[in-house]
């Protein structure tokens, strides 16, 4: 049970860190654009 939770809890931490990374890149790619408008 316990071994479970941690598995779900790596898994969910690695999805946060992953959309963090891509929201990052987003904003990165977002702010030339946006200098430009």
């Amino acid at each position: 049970m316990a071994q479970r939770a941690a598995c779900s809890g790596a898994t969910r931490s690695a999805l946060a860190q992953g959309q963090f990374d891509f929201l990052a890149l987003a904003q990165r790619a977002a702010g030339p654009v946006q200098h430009a408008v």
